[in-house]
């Protein structure tokens, strides 16, 4: 089973590849990316004994999804559309118990949002998706300072991907250097 794939997205008759130049994998996105890393959840279907493929922009995109799907009446296809929201909305609104917000999902309604914020108070460890939060806008900070060095984006995110340690307010001078070496 696949779990991360390096590819392109393409359509046919309203149908998601994820396609490189060896082969492509039909799957659920609701991304904005056309290619790129994607990080993929291969769930099995009881009902038709098969393997749907999530594609997720994000690890932690993925990892949300994983736990909405453990929660009792949330199906695949809300958790795919519940997981592509910014982490810090989705925060707020659970914090708020703002039911409409959840209500503005297709297939929500009333009763299965008070249920659904009740359960990811349970299920999504909050702190964890402020840590996402930080996290992100950290290195959109970085990618922000390079460029105005003149590097590409593409190229930033690429190295920014593949470095291995944490990225604080503290540190993140440090991180640009380093990032700058691995280019």
């Amino acid at each position: 089973m696949f779990h991360y794939f390096v590819g392109k997205i393409t359509s046919y008759a309203g149908t998601c590849i994820l396609q490189n130049d060896s082969f492509g994998i039909q799957v659920m996105y609701l991304g904005n990316k056309a290619e790129g890393e994607f990080f993929l959840y291969p769930h099995l279907d009881d009902k038709k004994k098969t393997i749907q493929y999530f594609a997720f922009d994000t690890i932690e995109q993925q990892q949300l999804f994983e736990s909405l799907i453990k929660i009792n009446g949330i199906g695949t296809k809300t958790a795919m559309l519940i997981s592509g929201y910014d982490a810090q909305e989705l925060k707020n609104a659970v914090q708020a118990m703002d039911t409409k917000f959840f209500q503005s999902i297709p297939g929500i309604g009333p009763k299965s949002a008070k249920k659904l914020i009740l359960e990811l108070k349970d299920h999504i460890d909050l702190k964890q998706i402020s840590a996402m939060d930080i996290d992100q806008k950290l290195s959109k900070t970085i990618i922000k300072s390079l460029k105005g060095l003149g590097y590409e984006t593409k190229q930033i995110k690429e190295t920014l991907g593949k470095y291995q340690g944490n990225i604080t307010e503290q540190n993140m001078g440090e991180v640009i250097k380093r990032v700058i070496g691995m280019m």
